[in-house]
Order: structure tokens, then C-alpha cells, then sequence
């Protein structure tokens, strides 16, 4: 389907929407982490986009930094390193990823972006760790309108709720459509879209995905049909991963992305002082491993395999990036007693430096499914 080839290209952090939101001197925002809390950036005028690694091999980083680092985080600073993201006027950190966390320092020192700040984001969600997130985003606004010379008034923070908000019932509408045997949209191509949905303004992913939606009843060329799986994980910043899974008969149906379902799930409540609804929404959203307890992310992974009707379980832990080492195993025990599913723990390393022996794995995984 022609709409959906539309999304691919706004990954890219030099987009067509990124370049005339630059042409009417307005700043551009990178973040690190779905923590990071867009609405408040987005009220005041600037443009928050995902900072996402490349393929290549990271040689400048490997400059600065050893080689039991996080592939992905290396990578994001290789590519600011060759000035690849010259077009950031800020870039903020959450305190969620250790490896991120201590690469922060040489954003700071090493590379061209002018403005930096780091979120001190608590791992767990007592109350007060409520308390002490809603002053730390207090402070992130002060920062950001100090440091940008803009105004991040109420009104602002409302109208950014809603838009988000429509943002994400228009992504969860889109993966309705994964539940159907074969799915009207392929993992690939939803994972797509929702990278897509952190490198432009929410407003215009917002008008993309109601063109979509409207056509997509009337789609012919359908996704393959294949054993129905979840892919869960860390941050996926590309499609190949998941065109690799279909390639080989899998038809990934659901996710545990933190580019993927994640990201998007929970909503901001739209009735409440907007600093409070944005703090609880982030700090109570479907967590990631670095928070304190894992029951609620197990959970939703429960249900989505009950709601897509998924056959298989792949978990994918980058290489070098302890939380989820420590945790794949213990949703891998979880899925496979408590749901009966056949679960495949896969490390891998951002430049899929070891596709051939990923490929291999997920294809005797798949036929195993088979039969």
C-alpha cells in the first residue's frame, strides 16, 4: 500500500518536517527515552525527535568508550559525534538507561549541541516519588523556557495533551488492525509508523495516520500470513530486525517496545493540572525494566498475547545492556508457565553485526512453531 511507504522516510532525522519546522527558526529537541515527557517540550514551542542509532560501525565512539558499552547508545553518540544531529538545539537524558546516563557527560563535553539537561526520572512509583518526578519536570520547564526564551503556559500544556493523546488512540487503532489472520499492517510497517510519530510534529503524524486509517480497510496487498508472534525488547530504532522475522514465515502481531507499544499505550488524563496528569502518565506508564517492579510490563505482555492471539515469544536483549539481561529471563519463565508459549531469548548488537546467527536461531524457532 502506497500510504504506508510514506512513513519510512520521517525517521529520518532530516525529514521534510524537520527542515521546515528549522526554516521558521523554531528548536528541535533530541531525547534519549520514552520517559522523556514530550508534551511539556512540545507546549513550549520546540520539537522533541527520538535520537535513534545507525547500522554503521560507531569508530569515533569506540574513540571515547570501551567495548562492553551498550551498542545502541554508542551509536547515538557516534552519529552526534560526525555532527549527523547538527540540527539539535538541545538534547535531554532520562535517568533511566545506566549506559546512557554515563555517555551523558560527553554529549555535554564532546560533541556540538549547544544545550543539554538531564531528568533525574525515579525507579519506582511510591508517592513520594510522584512528588519529587512533578519537581523535577517543574524544573525542566523552568530550564526549557529559560533556555529556549519560550513561554510554556497551561492552555500550551492542554493542547499538547490532547494532541498527544489523539496520537496515541490513532497508534492503538493501528495495531487493532495486528489482530485479524492476516493483519491488515506487518510489524515492520507498524514499527515504522511509530518511529515515525517521534521525528515530526504530533500534529501532522496525527493527519498522516487518519488518511491511513481511513484507506486501510481497502488494502489488497495484505501481509503474509505466518506463526503468530510478540517481540518484546529494548529500543528497535529500525525495521530490519522485524523484515527479518517475516522473512522467515513469522508474522509479528504485538510488541513489548519501548519503540513500539510502550511508547504510546497509556494516556495523559485530560481533566487536572497538566504538570501532575503529564508526571503520573510517565511515571505510571507500562514499565520498563529499570523500574523497580516488573509486574505491571509483565502484565501487559500477558495481554497482548491474549488479545492478538500470539503463538511465539521473541525476546531481544542488546548485548551489554544489564536491566534487560537480567529480565528476559524472568519474562521468558513467566510466558512460558504461566501462558504455555514457546519463548526464544536472542542478545544481539545494534549494528546486527550477528544477523546470519540471529536468522538462523529465528528461523529454526519459527519452524519448531510449525510443527
Amino acid at each position: 500500500m502506497e500510504l504506508l511507504e510514506l512513513f519510512r522516510p520521517l525517521i529520518s532525522a532530516d525529514n521534510k518536517f524537520i527542515r521546515e519546522w528549522k526554516s521558521r527558526n523554531k528548536p528541535v529537541l533530541g531525547y534519549a527515552c520514552s520517559y522523556t515527557p514530550e508534551e511539556i517540550v512540545y507546549a513550549g514551542g520546540i520539537l522533541p525527535i527520538r535520537v535513534l542509532g545507525s547500522f554503521e560501525p560507531p569508530k569515533l565512539a569506540d574513540i571515547y568508550l570501551p567495548v562492553n558499552v551498550c551498542s545502541f547508545a554508542k551509536s547515538c553518540l557516534d552519529r552526534a559525534l560526525k555532527e549527523e544531529y547538527s540540527l539539535l538545539d538541545g538534547y535531554v537524558v532520562s535517568n533511566s538507561c545506566d549506559n546512557q546516563n554515563k555517555i551523558y557527560d560527553l554529549w555535554r563535553h564532546c560533541t556540538a549541541i549547544p544545550r543539554t539537561y538531564f531528568i533525574n526520572t525515579p525507579h519506582s512509583i511510591t508517592e513520594n516519588a510522584l512528588k519529587f518526578f512533578c519537581k523535577e519536570l517543574e524544573r525542566f520547564k523552568e530550564w526549557l523556557m529559560n533556555s529556549f526564551k519560550s513561554e510554556i503556559s497551561e492552555e500550551n500544556l492542554k493542547n499538547a495533551i490532547e494532541t498527544f493523546n489523539e496520537n496515541r488512540r490513532l497508534l492503538r487503532q493501528l495495531y487493532e488492525l495486528r489482530k485479524p489472520n492476516p493483519p491488515l499492517v506487518s510489524g515492520s510497517e507498524a514499527l515504522e509508523i511509530v518511529l515515525s510519530s517521534m521525528m515530526i510534529p504530533k500534529n501532522e503524524h496525527n493527519k498522516l495516520l487518519h488518511e491511513l486509517l481511513d484507506g486501510i480497510e481497502r488494502r489488497e496487498d495484505l501481509p503474509k500470513e505466518g506463526e503468530r508472534l510478540l517481540v518484546s525488547g529494548t529500543v528497535m530504532s529500525n525495521s530490519k530486525i522485524l523484515r527479518l522475522i517475516e522473512g522467515v514465515g513469522g508474522c509479528v502481531v504485538a510488541d513489548d517496545l519501548c519503540t513500539g507499544s510502550r511508547y504510546f499505550w497509556d494516556l495523559v488524563k485530560e481533566n487536572g493540572e497538566p504538570m501532575t496528569t503529564i508526571t503520573e502518565r510517565y511515571l505510571r506508564k507500562i514499565p520498563c525494566p529499570f523500574m523497580y517492579s516488573s509486574e505491571e510490563r509483565f502484565k501487559h505482555v500477558r495481554e497482548m498475547v491474549k488479545l492478538f492471539d500470539v503463538e511465539g515469544v521473541l525476546i531481544f536483549s542488546l548485548k551489554s545492556c544489564d536491566v534487560y539481561s537480567f529480565d528476559a529471563p524472568l519474562l521468558a519463565e513467566e510466558l512460558r508457565e504461566n501462558e504455555g508459549l514457546p519463548v526464544l531469548c536472542l542478545e544481539w548488537e545494534h549494528t546486527l553485526s550477528g544477523i546470519a546467527q540471529l536468522r538462523t536461531r529465528i528461523e529454526a524457532f519459527i519452524e519448531m512453531l510449525e510443527e
